[in-house]
């Protein structure tokens, strides 16, 4: 293991007896009983517009539209519109977890504060694992994983851990590489969510219009796995393996963060790297490429809460 970039009078990584080098992937290793996990529950929502700007609502919403049913089934034509109404999101901007920590930070107040969100009083945020859903579902697959490794950024501020996808090298030369076949494809799953969802509830899809994945309504939801609370956003959709060695992985994965990422700086990072066959190795890094929490979120999470507005006594 290397330490990069640490501080002067810093001891690195591989001198501290209490940190383990690395985290074994083995599925034999995890098959015991399930982990206690709380289903999540819903905190909030934002959504992203056409130019993938951020709203702390739910203007992205769109509602289910089942087709008529008939014998001959739906008519969809998964090609309409491809390419010409087709805008893709800019997958070469690596927006990392700064959609996700506007809304932290605009919510600050509710997940510090005592009894909001029933998040059982004050700094619940500052014990939680905060990242997007499908880098716990990366988490989740990894012990059986056997073609894609991945990277996951892991840096501690205010006693929350953050963790933030890094695209590996292999990643970006498939999506770069990526066929047309392929993206004609990605067009098609897109454009079936246009012949099934609906702009309000009770009305109707408009196939007719432009297909922008810039678009998205996020979910920001609470969870607990083993000992680790978690809030999170977004969505996953993965299936066919033991389940308690997929969470059992998962919790030890955010075990072993936790224990090694031990500074509260939000400029030093810790490099998680996994390739199949391999197990979890870490590095220790500073600022750029990987420091991944911007400053604007650092300064407004680093000032203090306005105090609540004085409630009058009945002798007021």
């Amino acid at each position: 293991m290397k330490s990069r970039g640490t501080k002067k009078g810093d001891e690195p990584l591989s001198k501290r007896p209490h940190l383990e080098p690395s985290l074994p992937t083995d599925p034999a290793l995890y098959s015991g009983p399930f982990p206690f996990y709380r289903l999540p529950s819903q905190l909030g929502c934002f959504s992203l517009d056409e130019q993938r700007q951020y709203h702390g609502d739910a203007r992205a919403l769109r509602y289910y539209s089942p087709p008529p049913t008939s014998s001959q089934g739906p008519n969809f034509d998964l090609r309409d519109g491809y390419p010409d109404r087709y805008q893709p999101r800019d997958e070469t901007v690596q927006e990392k977890l700064d959609h996700l920590l506007h809304w932290l930070m605009e919510h600050r107040g509710q997940l510090e504060g005592p009894s909001n969100f029933s998040l059982r009083g004050p700094g619940w945020l500052a014990g939680a694992t905060v990242t997007w859903r499908g880098h716990l579902t990366k988490l989740l697959t990894t012990p059986y994983e056997r073609q894609e490794g991945w990277q996951l950024a892991a840096s501690r501020f205010q006693g929350t851990l953050y963790l933030s996808e890094v695209e590996t090298p292999a990643a970006r030369a498939q999506r770069l590489s990526r066929p047309p076949h392929l993206r004609e494809l990605m067009y098609m799953g897109y454009k079936f969510e246009q012949y099934m969802c609906a702009d309000k509830p009770g009305g109707s899809p408009d196939p007719s219009g432009e297909v922008n994945t810039n678009v998205a309504f996020c979910s920001v939801l609470r969870s607990r796995l083993g000992n680790h609370p978690l809030l999170f956003s977004g969505e996953n959709d993965r299936e066919g393996w033991n389940p308690s060695v997929c969470m059992n992985f998962c919790a030890a994965f955010l075990t072993f963060a936790h224990n090694t990422v031990v500074q509260d700086d939000p400029r030093l990072v810790y490099l998680f790297s996994w390739e199949p066959g391999g197990p979890v190795t870490v590095s220790e890094h500073r600022d750029a490429p990987y420091a991944f929490l911007p400053t604007w979120y650092v300064d407004a999470m680093s000032q203090d809460l306005p105090s609540p507005p004085k409630t009058p006594s009945p002798k007021d």
